[in-house]
């Protein structure tokens, strides 16, 4: 394998293009890209993308396989440590993770990993292969709460073993941040809707619209219960004029937009947003709801503050250099304080310049803010600024353990204070990766099989 294999580019929707629709632009490889870009993998016998990925997947032999024309088989190395792999394989972070490590990142660029994964994850929904094979029912019965992807990962491994998995969501859609958080212009809405049906076939039934409080009462009724009721709280910036209408947390616009229906013209429609938009945050979240919003058909300006500068952003390098690309202009070193308004709908952000300090807990210097001001003539703001956790469970349910953010507390296990009671992904981490939930559900579902079978 040539050292020098460069690394083969996905193709993509043009920015003039892209940025009006919402159709997937990355339009992923084709088996010979695919196999092209396998070959690139130097098979390192310490691999470094394996210790990177979250799950540890066996990327070298994965992509072995690939490189051989042998999808089924790459397929089913993934399968191992993963069953979300084809919304992972788009939506992880990989140039953090498996990529980030690889070694021919270090003199060139890493490995297409994600690309790769996203490729055998298509083949094998186009070959059949993600039907899931059901065992004997086991007459236990597991309630699942929330429906994102921890407990997607749960209710799989679950209902593949023969047990009743029963979903609580109360929202009246599938999917969890799957479907409200990610924009179908980065997760094709077939892919979500495959694996929703896949777990429907395989017998998980959804009851829709349906708030749970209390833990303790759904473990009177099932074997055991599932918590994974993600991060949904939005946080907002306790500034003056954030009631104005027009201003939205993220998780508002998102969805807004996110569960529309998709027109004839391709696009989504959230009327009751303005023609100049300013979006608060330098995360992904942030990148998700300003390319949003240059979509829409309203759209004439999409601003991005963020009150460090750009090198100090959390978002991927690949969704900045993206948003750029649609036209989305980013103003470093500014963060509101005061929205201002007339008639009750917003009209201005009013922002403070801000300087860098010294460097606080996360390691990136302290923004500190000037007495300079700047003004922003908008009609929306949306704050993408982060979510916390919904205390009402572990406030309701009584021996179930949380901290102060209302994370519920388990074991390595997954296991809470309560026996027969497990949580996993945002709602014990907080907000963090689709991959990382998943393998929280995925350790849960293992070790609620492990206590039912001991319960015999």
């Amino acid at each position: 394998m040539a050292s020098n294999i460069p690394r083969v580019k996905m193709k993509a929707l043009e920015p003039g293009v892209r940025n009006r629709n919402f159709e997937v632009f990355l339009k992923g490889y084709t088996k010979e890209e695919a196999m092209a870009e396998a070959s690139r993998c130097l098979g390192c016998k310490v691999p470094g993308c394996r210790e990177g990925c979250p799950v540890n997947n066996d990327i070298p032999q994965f992509l072995a396989a690939v490189r051989e024309g042998d999808f089924a088989k790459a397929y089913a190395y993934i399968c191992e440590r993963s069953n979300l792999s084809e919304i992972c394989g788009t939506v992880c972070p990989h140039e953090d993770q498996c990529e980030g490590h690889c070694i021919r990142g270090i003199k060139s660029e890493p490995v297409a990993i994600g690309g790769v994964e996203r490729f055998v994850s298509q083949w094998a929904r186009e070959n059949g292969l993600t039907k899931l094979k059901v065992k004997a029912s086991t007459g236990k019965t597991v309630a699942c709460v929330g429906s994102g992807p921890a407990t997607m990962a749960c209710a799989q491994i679950l209902a593949a073993k023969g047990y009743k998995v029963v979903v609580y969501e109360e929202k009246e859609y599938i999917g969890g941040v799957l479907a409200w958080g990610i924009p179908s212009y980065r997760l094709g809405r077939e892919v979500i809707d495959d694996k929703i049906q896949a777990l429907k076939d395989a017998g998980v039934e959804f009851r829709l619209g349906e708030k749970i409080s209390d833990a303790n009462e759904l473990a009177k009724v099932y074997d055991a219960v599932f918590l994974g009721t993600g991060a949904t709280v939005p946080t907002r910036m306790g500034i003056p004029g954030e009631s104005l209408e027009g201003v939205y947390t993220a998780a508002e616009f998102l969805s807004k937009i996110n569960l529309a229906p998709i027109s004839e013209d391709g696009r989504r429609h959230f009327d009751a947003c303005g023609k100049r938009i300013l979006v608060v945050g330098g995360g992904n979240v942030a990148m998700d709801a300003a390319r949003d919003a240059v979509r829409l058909a309203q759209a004439e300006k999409v601003y991005i503050v963020y009150r460090r500068t750009e090198e100090e952003m959390p978002a991927c390098s690949e969704e900045l250099e993206h948003a750029k690309e649609e036209g989305i202009e980013f103003c470093t070193l500014r963060n509101p304080v005061e929205f201002m308004g007339e008639n009750g709908r917003l009209t201005q952000a009013v922002c403070a310049v801000m300087e860098l300090g010294e460097p606080d807990s996360s390691g990136r210097r302290r923004p500190v803010e000037t007495e300079e001001r700047v003004t922003f003539d908008i009609d929306t703001a949306v704050l993408a600024l982060g979510f916390s956790n919904d205390k009402e469970i572990s406030e309701s349910t009584e021996g179930l353990d949380a901290d102060k953010w209302g994370c519920f507390t388990v074991n390595e296990n997954g296991r809470t204070s309560i026996p027969n009671v497990y949580a996993g992904g945002d709602a014990v981490t907080g907000a963090a990766t689709v991959v990382k939930a998943m393998k929280a559900g995925m350790i849960a579902a293992k070790s609620i099989m492990e206590q039912l079978k001991e319960e015999q």
